[in-house]
C-alpha cells in the first residue's frame, strides 16, 4: 500500500489519530510521572525547611546582617562598613580607595556621599560585593557605576562607584 502526503484524506486520519495517541500518552505517562515529581521535590523541600529551621534554632549567629527593627543603635558608617565588606570579599585595603564626603541635605533627607574605586577586581567578586552591600543597608542607594576593563587581562576591571546613603 502506498501513502499518498499529498492527499488530504492522509492528514484527516493522521490528525485524530496522533491527538488521541497523545492524550493516552498524557494521561497514562506524562501525568503520572508529574505528580511523582511533584511529590518528590514536596518531600524535599520539608526536608530542607526542618534543616533550615533547625539551623536557625541551634546556630543563629550564622544569619548574617539579621537587623532587629527596633534596635536602631547601628549607625552607619562608611569607613567601618566598606572595610567589613571588603575583607568579607577578600579585597585588599591596598586595592581600593574610599573618599567620603560630609552630609549634606538631598530631598528633604539627610545623605552622605561617598565614592569607592577599585583597582584589578574580577567582575563577579564586585557585583558580589555591591550587592551583599545594598541589601545590608537599603537606604544605601549606587548612583553611578563606572566599570574599565583592564587590557591584556582575562577577567581585571577597574571599578568606580559613588554611593549615597540616606539617613
Amino acid at each position: 500500500m502506498k501513502i499518498n502526503f499529498k492527499s488530504p484524506n492522509f492528514y484527516y486520519i493522521l490528525v485524530p489519530v496522533m491527538a488521541v495517541l497523545w492524550a493516552i500518552m498524557a494521561g497514562l505517562v506524562f501525568y503520572p510521572k508529574s505528580v511523582d515529581a511533584w511529590e518528590e521535590s514536596q518531600a524535599e523541600y520539608e526536608k530542607a525547611q526542618n534543616l533550615i529551621d533547625e539551623l536557625v534554632d541551634k546556630q543563629p549567629e550564622r544569619l548574617a546582617y539579621k537587623v532587629d527593627e527596633n534596635d536602631k543603635s547601628e549607625e552607619f558608617d562608611f569607613t567601618k562598613t566598606i572595610t567589613q565588606f571588603a575583607q568579607a570579599f577578600s579585597i585588599p585595603s591596598s586595592s581600593y580607595n574610599l573618599s567620603v564626603r560630609g552630609e549634606a541635605n538631598r530631598a528633604g533627607r539627610k545623605t552622605q556621599s561617598a565614592t569607592i574605586s577599585i583597582k584589578d577586581i574580577d567582575i563577579e567578586k564586585m557585583a558580589q560585593f555591591l550587592s551583599a552591600l545594598l541589601l545590608r543597608w537599603p537606604d544605601l542607594k549606587c548612583e553611578r557605576l563606572s566599570i574599565d576593563k583592564i587590557k591584556n587581562t582575562k577577567n581585571n576591571w577597574n571599578v568606580e562607584m559613588a554611593l549615597t546613603y540616606y539617613y
